[in-house]
């Protein structure tokens, strides 16, 4: 038969399977904490992607509503190839279409156009697509005497991400 250890050779024994299970308890935790440290990563991530990705969404339909309204007869090409520079689809190809007569308009009726974005907001967004709500102010002028009152608009436009930038594909005004 064996002997059980007594006095100083009791004490190991007893204790290893409660250090077992502190060991076992201190992993798990740190498995925890790192795995609820890598998700808050994740999510800190993706959440600065989503900011950035809506902030060059509003980017491009601020700069792009801008070159909408800014017309100058004086530099009519110019000013017609920033439109169709950010823009694609269907609008850029009617718009092009249109183009020529709408530079013929201007330099005849000698207008001139400044607009300013007042405001600007995502209205919906789905992937790489989202509306934009502008407010914008504009000033126009022409031979015909046309007063540089400020005149306000809203437009909807909608933008998509194309040649990795945000271009618009649609726009009209809102009532």
């Amino acid at each position: 038969m064996a002997e059980e250890p007594t006095g100083e050779d009791a004490a190991p024994q007893a204790r290893t399977p409660a250090v077992a299970a502190g060991v076992v308890v201190l992993a798990v935790l740190a498995l925890a904490f790192v795995a609820v440290s890598g998700y808050f990563g994740y999510t800190h991530r993706q959440a600065a992607q989503e900011a950035q990705q809506r902030s060059e969404i509003l980017e491009a339909a601020r700069q792009g509503v801008v070159n909408l309204t800014t017309m100058d007869f004086e530099r009519a090409d110019e000013d017609v190839q920033k439109v169709l520079d950010g823009s694609a689809g269907e609008f850029r190809d009617e718009f092009e279409a249109r183009s020529k007569d709408l530079i013929a308009v201007m330099q005849e009726a000698k207008v001139k156009s400044q607009g300013e974005v007042r405001q600007a907001a995502i209205e919906t967004q789905n992937g790489d697509s989202a509306d934009v709500l502008v407010a914008v102010a504009q000033k126009v002028s022409n031979a015909g005497g046309a007063a540089e009152e400020p005149r306000g608009q809203r437009m909807r436009v909608t933008m998509q991400l194309e040649d990795g930038t945000y271009k618009i594909v649609k726009a009209g005004f809102v009532q």
